[in-house]
Parts: structure tokens; C-alpha cells; sequence
């Protein structure tokens, strides 16, 4: 089956925030009196809000329930994405560009809340290029569960064969091969050590993507 269409992780992939996550799960984490550290942080990189609350919960005996940790953390993440200068990956628009005129539809899949999503994206000013957005409060399960890259999907009218996803987690990953899709996998240095080694394909940048898009099938060569 010929592929068309991409779904972008955000958090990592389209916008450099993976530190400032780890540092707002931290500081969470510490009030609530867990003594986790940043590799227990990384390792649930891509996790649904909900999910990695619960995970948090069960391995380090925090006495607050989900629902109060994953409303301190939102209330936390809204006011320190709105007050930081957030920096867009290299080569996003020329990416998103090149898939327009391929007549490809993008769709955003993140565990992030649609709020942050929105937010982002307008803070990025890349919002208009994507026909479908789509966060883990839309879904049953988190990644690395494939609901939210079956979703995303779903809504752009597309079958999961037909679409490529861009991820830069290990949960992406597993979430992106579970839903039949292809998945590039984006080293990023500061998404932490992240086992990207189930992807069909991986890459350092998104430059390396927007040239030629020969990669929705398989085509190019890039680093494994």
C-alpha cells in the first residue's frame, strides 16, 4: 500500500520541550514526596498524562490520586508553556511544506492535552498546516498502546497502512508499530536516551525529510 499522509508526534518532534517535561514531572513528583530520578522521568516519555500518573503512583507509593497529580501537573505545564520561549525543531516548515504540496494530509497525535496542543501549535505558528489533531484525552490508552496514531488516523480518512508517523520516544515507537504504520524514528539529544531501534527508519533531523519524500515509502536510506 502506497503511503500519503504523516502524523507528527509534538513534544520532541516538532517542538524542543522534552526537557522542560522531565523538569515539570520532577518538581510534581517532589512535592508529592517521590524520590524518582530524571531516568525514571525519560523512560515514560510519551506516556498519556493519566497513564503515566498511575505508573508514577504505583512505584514510588504516592499517596495523591491520579486526578490530583495529573491537575497539578496540567495546571503547571499550561503556565510554563505560555512563559517560555519555545523552540520549533529544525526543519519543521519546510517539511510541513513539502507534505502540502504532496497533497499528503498531517495530523498531530500527542499525549499531550489538546490545550497544550493548541497552544503550541499557535505559539509555533505552524497550526495551519495540520488537518487533524489529535491528544490521549481523545483515547482509551496511551502510548505505547496505538490508539492515538489509529485515531489520528481515523480522522484524516485514512487507513493506518496509507500513513507515516514521527516519533522521537521509545513509547511512540512501540505505539507507531503497533498501529501497522510506518515510523521514523528523530534522535533527539534532548529527549534522552530513547531505544528507537523498532523504527523502519531513523533520522537526526527533520532536514533530512524534506528534500525528498521518498522515505513515506521506504526509499531512501537514511541511518538505522
Amino acid at each position: 500500500m502506497k503511503r500519503k499522509h504523516a502524523i507528527f508526534d509534538m513534544d520532541g518532534v516538532l517542538v524542543d520541550s522534552q526537557p522542560l517535561h522531565f523538569k515539570i514531572d520532577g518538581e510534581v513528583l517532589k512535592a508529592a514526596g517521590a524520590s524518582a530520578g530524571m531516568e525514571d522521568v525519560i523512560k515514560r516519555a510519551g506516556m498519556a498524562n493519566a497513564d503515566r500518573w498511575a505508573s508514577y503512583i504505583q512505584e514510588f507509593d504516592i499517596t495523591q490520586s491520579i486526578a490530583e497529580l495529573v491537575e497539578r501537573h496540567t495546571e503547571t505545564v499550561m503556565r510554563l508553556f505560555r512563559e517560555s520561549q519555545l523552540k520549533r525543531m529544525d526543519g519543521v516548515p519546510e517539511l510541513l511544506s513539502a507534505l502540502k504540496r504532496n497533497g499528503s494530509r498531517i495530523a498531530v497525535a500527542s499525549s499531550s492535552s489538546l490545550a497544550l496542543v493548541d497552544l503550541v501549535l499557535e505559539r509555533l505558528d505552524i497550526g495551519q498546516h495540520f488537518d487533524v489533531r489529535v491528544s490521549g484525552e481523545d483515547c482509551g490508552k496511551g502510548k505505547p498502546a496505538p490508539d492515538v496514531f489509529l485515531k489520528a488516523a481515523q480522522k484524516i480518512g485514512a487507513d493506518p497502512g496509507e500513513c507515516v508517523v514521527i516519533e522521537d520516544s521509545a513509547n511512540g515507537v512501540l505505539a507507531g508499530k503497533a498501529a501497522g504504520m510506518l515510523v521514523i524514528g528523530l534522535r533527539n539529544p534532548n529527549s534522552g536516551e530513547q531505544d528507537l531501534s523498532p523504527a523502519d527508519l531513523i533520522v537526526d533531523s527533520l532536514e533530512q525529510l524534506a528534500d525528498d519524500l521518498g522515505w513515506m515509502n521506504g526509499e531512501l536510506a537514511l541511518n538505522k
